[in-house]
């Protein structure tokens, strides 16, 4: 997982991997290189506060809607 770009603290790479697990139950071994195409990362760098109101599900559903969402618009 490419996070070298980002200061997490600890807290926040607990939530990351969380939702990466969360991920795991869909997209099996793909689920880390999802989570690092979605824009996930840079809003939880951008704005944690607002990350952290939300639990680690209601993530992994936002990039898994968003994910399917875009892999359906480049297949038609």
């Amino acid at each position: 997982m490419t996070l070298n770009k980002y200061n997490f603290d600890e807290m926040d790479m607990e939530f990351i991997l969380d939702v990466q697990f969360e991920l795991e139950k869909h997209f099996g071994k793909e689920a880390s290189t999802i989570l690092v195409q979605s824009d996930f990362l840079k809003r939880l760098a951008d704005d944690p506060m607002y990350v952290h109101h939300y639990d680690e599900t209601y993530w992994a559903e936002r990039i898994r809607a968003l994910h399917v969402k875009k892999s359906n618009s480049t297949v038609n």
